[in-house]
């Protein structure tokens, strides 16, 4: 096996048992949870997953009570939070309408960046999960390339959000328009501002 296919499903091991352990349970009390990302795509080449929450009563006591749960884990590291329904977001369309949290979780052999977005139903847009349907075709070829081009980004330090590339920009290129390099992604990139 390849050895990026080999971390990714480690990685998606111990990202299930965190889920199904810790984050689940606490989820479940404030409404339903639906993972997305690289996670359920099984493209993980960190340890970082994308949830959201959608729940018709949400409040922001309730968001509240949301990160005291988190913060109150004996393995929560680091907690970062923003309120986007009260305060919008700058650039309307980039973020969704919600509160965000992100606690990072020490668990197994690394720390989990949590990505939580808690929205009501009409909030909610799906984009963690806009990829599904195109990733049930995919190959063992383009796991690969999809996940070396991340790899080589991460190690760039033009991976993530505010940089150069993020992982809808891999999938978009290798996807739609069969990119192999990240030079090819970025020439793309631009001719399509």
């Amino acid at each position: 096996m390849h050895p990026l296919l080999e971390r990714q499903q480690k990685l998606h091991s111990e990202a299930s048992q965190l889920l199904q352990e810790t984050v689940l349970p606490i989820l479940k009390d404030f409404g339903e949870a639906r993972i997305g990302g690289s996670y359920a795509f099984q493209l993980l080449n960190q340890p970082d997953i994308d949830i959201d929450l959608i729940n018709t009563d949400l409040s922001k006591a309730l968001y509240s009570e949301l990160c005291k749960r988190f913060i109150s884990l004996d393995g929560t590291s680091r907690f970062k939070t923003t309120d986007r329904v009260n305060f919008p977001h700058h650039h309307p369309g980039n973020r969704p309408t919600g509160y965000w949290l992100a606690p990072s979780i020490q668990y197994g052999q690394h720390t989990w960046n949590l990505d939580i977005w808690f929205q009501k139903p009409e909030w909610y847009t799906g984009k963690t999960n806009v990829y599904l349907d195109k990733m049930s075709n995919i190959t063992e070829e383009q796991k690969i390339l999809i996940l070396s081009m991340k790899e080589e980004a991460l190690a760039k330090n033009i991976y993530g959000v505010g940089k150069e590339f993020m992982s809808v920009d891999i999938y978009d290129g290798v996807l739609l328009e069969n990119i192999q390099t990240l030079s090819d992604l970025h020439g793309y990139k631009s001719s399509n501002r």
